[in-house]
């Protein structure tokens, strides 16, 4: 990672607007104090001088001078100002040689210059000068070199607190722009393999817990699923062109056969007959492949009105009542009371087709194919079973996808009834399952838990 590139991350730009931030707000809390600071001490000593001059013109001279005298006697850090006038404006006593330009008002005021007592320099300092009752001017004075002092303290300790804040907010800051930088780098060269047809990669996640790791897990998710759906589509294309060539191999075969071997029309028509019934199966699979797209897609499933499920479930019932007494099988149906729903009465007629045909087909002579409809907490269920062969347990999760054929499974068919019949269910709502019927299987179409239906309908 170069090192300009860190410099120009979102983090190290965040860390920088936060630097200066901090910055900002330490540099305003440090002008506060010192305001504050700077007047309280001014303040503090403008009212004690005022004060004292304010007491001294009752005083008689003498008194006047004593205190004054003491005064600076006892200044051990020579930081007072004392002198009394006379009217003239001679120094009568004091250690300020001539009155500052102030007015005589008994007011304190700031002299930014004033000569030391020995003449060594100059320095800032506050005086309040007030004339007595027979003209003379008393001035008191206090040297503003302590508070001044102070102030460049002050700043002092803000430029040396400031500095190493400053770097060391730039430090973390640039430590964790490298940090993202590397993070994305990562997740950068992931989503390249990905690009490049490596779609077993995954996107780099560790434990921050942050909004980056959340989309790479989502990311992550949906990778699995395209890698799912495409060893599926794989899969279901390798069964398409298996289940397409063999009828249309036998029906090439038969009519190649005729149009070189035989000439007359009464021993061709067996043989072109059986040529259109292998077409005829692949085009019953196309169709099959067409439906199952067309349900997914939602293309039939706009036209949701209320309807009875129980009288779905009777009348499909009694349309395959002729074909389970071709096979000597007993069907049954139970409808417990009225169960009323919302979706697509055409598509939910097919879905229970597609389950008591497939509940016929495999249930061998003699046998029995019972259909439930019931409402249990309000909500619709639907249970088709039979006494067939069954489903063994390891089958019972691949059962529902395209072209699934079990085992041993010589009975005719493309395995896509069950798919259509659980895409019918997901599209209203339903989860389609299967169980153990002792002997046999045993289909229940029950109402999905509320998380699975977002999932699915998130999906759609």
């Amino acid at each position: 990672m170069q090192t300009v590139e860190v410099f120009r991350a979102p983090a190290f730009r965040l860390a920088l607007a936060f630097c200066f931030a901090v910055s900002a707000a330490t540099a305003a809390a440090f002008g506060v104090i010192y305001l504050q600071v700077s007047n309280a001490d001014v303040q503090r000593v403008s009212a004690v001088l005022v004060d004292e001059a304010a007491k001294s013109e009752g005083d008689s001279d003498e008194q006047l001078r004593r205190a004054l005298e003491l005064r600076l006697t006892r200044d051990i850090r020579r930081l007072d100002y004392v002198a009394l006038f006379d009217a003239s404006g001679a120094k009568i006593f004091g250690d300020v040689p001539a009155v500052p330009s102030i007015p005589v008002d008994g007011a304190a005021h700031i002299v930014r210059q004033q000569l030391l007592p020995d003449s060594s320099g100059f320095e800032p300092a506050l005086f309040v000068a007030r004339q007595r009752p027979d003209g003379a001017v008393v001035l008191f004075g206090r040297s503003l070199r302590e508070v001044y002092d102070l102030q460049a303290t002050l700043l002092t300790v803000l430029a040396i607190a400031l500095l190493p804040t400053v770097l060391v907010i730039l430090a973390i800051g640039a430590f964790f722009a490298r940090r993202a930088s590397m993070r994305f780098e990562r997740i950068h060269s992931a989503i390249l393999r990905i690009m490049n047809g490596e779609l077993h990669s995954r996107l780099p996640v560790g434990r921050e817990g942050d909004d980056v790791e959340k989309v790479a897990r989502a990311v992550n998710l949906m990778l699995d699923e395209i890698e799912r759906l495409l060893d599926q589509l794989k899969w279901v294309g390798d069964n398409i062109a298996h289940d397409l060539r063999t009828p249309l191999m036998i029906a090439r075969a038969k009519i190649a056969r005729a149009l070189d071997e035989e000439t007359d029309a009464e021993i061709l028509r067996p043989i072109l007959n059986a040529a259109v019934s292998q077409i005829d199966r692949a085009s019953v699979a196309i169709a099959a492949i067409l439906r199952v797209s067309a349900v997914e897609n939602g293309a039939l499933g706009n036209r949701f009105t209320d309807f009875d499920l129980g009288a779905v479930c009777a009348e499909v019932v009694d349309f395959y009542e002729p074909l389970a007494q071709s096979k000597s099988i007993e069907m049954t149906v139970d409808v417990r009371g009225p169960a009323p729903m919302r979706g697509d009465v055409d598509l939910m007629r097919e879905a229970v087709s597609n389950l008591v045909d497939n509940a016929i087909k495999f249930t061998p002579e003699g046998g029995t194919v019972r259909v439930e409809a019931e409402t249990i907490d309000g909500l619709p269920r639907l249970a088709v079973s039979d006494t067939g062969r069954g489903i063994p347990p390891q089958d019972r999760a691949r059962v529902f996808r395209r072209f699934f054929r079990g085992d041993g499974d010589d009975v005719p068919g493309h395995g896509l009834g069950l798919n259509i019949a659980q895409t019918i269910a997901n599209l209203h709502g339903f989860q389609l399952t299967v169980e153990d019927n002792n002997p046999g299987a045993r289909f229940v179409m029950a109402p999905m838990a509320k998380a699975s239906l977002g999932l699915v309908r998130a999906a759609e």
